[in-house]
């Protein structure tokens, strides 16, 4: 089974540190159980400077960000948000948060540690099942 991973980032290095539908770029890879990745393509957020009101984390801007990323599987952030909660409790995405990584580098290596859960997740997702945001503290 292979997962279609996005990862946020500004300088197609390090992964986003704020939420991720702040950042200039989503990049979507495509990892795979034996732990192979490919960048599959890098997208840019056309709804980062969408307004969001008062509050940070509106539906309006977690729908765009979901148009823009199309069929992905997880999505990894350094950080919990509004709308991971809400991907979490309404989409087949799987959010991951893992605050220590640092580089899309790391991103990836966090995957392919956890790909076992992720793919558990992700396949129980597409039959109606949800999960709480994973969260990767180590």
């Amino acid at each position: 089974m292979k997962l279609k991973v996005m990862m946020a980032t500004d300088d197609g290095e390090n992964v986003f540190l704020g939420h991720p539908g702040d950042a200039r770029y989503f990049r979507i890879y495509e990892v795979d159980e034996e732990g192979n990745s490919r960048l599959l393509k890098e997208l840019e957020n056309v709804a980062r400077d969408m307004e969001e009101g008062e509050s940070h984390g509106s539906v309006g801007k977690m729908k765009r960000v979901l148009e823009i990323l199309g069929d992905v599987d997880v999505i990894l952030s350094t950080r919990n948000s509004p709308n991971l909660i809400r991907m979490a409790k309404e989409t087949d995405i799987q959010p991951m948060v893992s605050p220590k990584v640092k580089t899309l580098e790391d991103g990836l290596r966090k995957v392919v540690e956890n790909f076992e859960d992720l793919k558990y997740m992700v396949e129980k997702r597409k039959s109606g099942e949800r999960f709480d945001v994973y969260v990767v503290l180590t």
